[in-house]
């Protein structure tokens, strides 16, 4: 776009009214970075045509489209536009130093020039996946985050022994004529998702009251406006925001939702949005009239083609081209863990006849893809893996080696064992209850488990604590909880000897693959099947009398229930404060798991 763009948005009242004076001027404008995952260059993106919060793209007679966009040089490009004709205050959300080979085989550390020379944010809250690195023998979280140009905040995480806050709770900051008081908050389930990452190092404040006793705290200090800039995900924080009332304006993340349409919480007048990952940058402008502080957002989608989309940054470009000749060399010979890169990463290793990704909750082609790997490798009954979420796209046509390590960019080896059936499903029940409960402070990712394409699932969504799952099938007959399976998926660092794949029981017979990890076994499964034709095939469905769930953000007015649950008619997923306005924070509730 040649102009600097003003037809962001309509300003509004923190309530949610439109504001009558069409005055363009702002106090301060806030750039929100999230999700990041080590994108360096342009990756593609699924994009979805949601019925209540969607963005401005032509889908056709699609419910979703495929575009390339994103990458250092672009958000660069952006944000240094912001900044020429506005005082912007450029936040980041974390998750930026794991997702692609360069992130995996550099412990992250290829990300600080990008960051630090180009980017440039004013304030950094971690996410779980910075702390990826610390199963390593070197792990170097502190490292990343104290060689960060921008002030680090996280008001919930702790040191392991001594229990002392590691980084400061917020920060009080002047821009625009305001003084802005900026709360961090780091992922509050990191040692769920894997303990490696943190035991022995850190420990993690949980309750959401830890938000408002931040925002109370630099109010006093003199803040006239304050904002939280969190990773821990869409759902929890609509809620916080339902509860904390001396927060106006949350900026989220984890959940890598797309809010094109702010969420405003009229109750406590706070207003809420999440901004994608990587190849999104979120605005939202905030100004002072007659008193009253309003504000209006956008969200744009740096694809190549859009609107608001400026050329790449030069400098930028010529730093992430440094960063990346290694990985393009013939033999590039990075090690970590069970991997090794001796290939370049534009290695063409396969093709698929449709689009590949896993932007979707129940299902996704991607996932049972590489389940289907793991089950070849093996030759198991069944394969079994996380169900993430997070992860570009691939476009029909060539997969290269680089394509795949943002889709598992792990070093973790591959393995087998030998399960009960009612191990299985007692596994799938315990996901299903951190998924479908309606207390958002207690729901985790917005995924569920993904089994390889002879396995089908039912479920009901609205049911009963320990009655979500209605049935498992393997080959089209129900699952024998007396019998055992065996199963393929991989080994976490730092798990039990008989612990694979996060699954949180004992496997029999347990054959770990030390030298394979998952991007080799998907390698070998591309050059036997190749091109791989998958979709989504309906895998996981729900019971006909039970409640109805969401796969994509195309299927109902997601992300405002999460995750995609019929809770209310599609109505929000919760109307009222569930922290008593009398509710005193505990102590000794800070660092313990919940």
């Amino acid at each position: 776009m040649n102009e600097y763009e003003t037809d962001i948005g309509e300003w509004q009242s923190f309530g949610g009214d439109p504001v009558r004076d069409g005055n363009e001027d702002a106090d301060v404008v806030f750039a929100h970075v999230s999700d990041l995952h080590g994108q360096l260059t342009p990756r593609y993106q699924v994009y979805y045509d949601n019925p209540t919060s969607k963005p401005n793209l032509d889908f056709g007679d699609d419910d979703h489209v495929v575009k390339r966009g994103g990458g250092i040089p672009l958000l660069a490009a952006k944000l240094e536009e912001l900044r020429e004709h506005q005082d912007v205050c450029t936040l980041m959300s974390g998750d930026t130093f794991h997702g692609s080979a360069v992130t995996t085989y550099t412990r992250g550390r290829a990300m600080l020039d990008p960051i630090n020379d180009h980017l440039a944010p004013d304030i950094y809250v971690p996410g779980n996946w910075d702390y990826s690195n610390e199963p390593a023998e070197d792990g170097n979280f502190l490292e990343l985050m104290d060689t960060l140009d921008a002030p680090v905040l996280a008001n919930n995480l702790y040191d392991w022994e001594t229990e002392e806050r590691l980084y400061d709770p917020y920060r009080l900051i002047d821009v625009g004529g305001l003084s802005v008081g900026v709360v961090g908050m780091t992922n509050i389930y990191v040692d769920r998702m894997a303990p490696a990452f943190s035991e022995g190092k850190y420990r993690f404040g949980k309750h959401p009251a830890l938000l408002e006793e931040s925002a109370q705290a630099v109010r006093e200090d003199g803040a006239d406006v304050v904002i939280a800039v969190t990773e821990i995900g869409l759902p929890w924080m609509v809620q916080a925001a339902k509860d904390c009332r001396s927060v106006d304006l949350m900026f989220s993340a984890h959940t890598h939702e797309y809010t094109y349409d702010p969420i405003v919480v009229e109750e406590t007048e706070t207003v809420v949005v999440e901004s994608g990952m990587g190849e999104a940058l979120g605005r939202v402008d905030l100004r002072f009239r007659d008193g009253e502080l309003q504000f209006r957002h956008h969200l744009y989608c740096l694809t190549e083609d859009g609107e608001h989309t400026p050329a790449p940054d030069a400098d930028a470009a010529e730093t992430v081209e440094a960063v990346r000749a290694p990985f393009l060399e013939n033999d590039p010979g990075f090690e970590r863990g069970g991997g090794t890169l001796d290939r370049p990463l534009d290695t063409v290793v396969g093709q698929t006849e449709n689009p590949l990704y896993r932007q979707s909750f129940l299902e996704s082609a991607w996932n049972t893809l590489f389940n289907d790997a793991l089950q070849a490798h093996f030759d198991t009954d069944l394969a079994v893996s996380h169900g993430f979420r997070y992860g570009t796209a691939i476009p029909p046509g060539d997969i290269t080696l680089g394509d795949l390590y943002t889709f598992f960019p792990m070093t973790a080896p591959v393995a087998r064992g030998v399960a009960y059936g009612q191990q299985l499903t007692t596994h799938m029940e315990a996901f299903l209850q951190d998924n479908f409960t309606p207390y958002p402070y207690d729901q985790e990712d917005g995924r569920v488990r993904n089994y390889s394409s002879n396995v089908e699932v039912t479920v009901d969504p609205t049911a009963q604590r320990g009655r979500r799952l209605v049935e498992m099938r393997i080959d089209g007959e129900p699952l024998d909880p007396e019998e055992t399976y065996s199963v393929a998926t991989f080994r976490r660092p730092g798990d039990p000897e008989r612990d694979l794949g996060n699954c949180g029981f004992p496997f029999q017979d347990v054959e770990v693959d030390d030298d394979t990890i998952p991007v080799d076994v998907i390698v070998e499964y591309l050059e036997k099947h190749s091109p791989v034709d998958y979709e989504v095939m309906g895998l996981v469905e729900t019971a006909d009398d039970g409640g109805r769930a969401q796969n994509t953000p195309a299927d109902g007015p997601y992300p405002f229930i999460q995750p995609g649950v019929d809770y209310a008619a599609g109505g929000a997923y919760c109307e009222t404060a569930m922290i008593p306005r009398t509710n005193t924070f505990p102590e000794e509730g800070r660092n313990r798991t919940r």
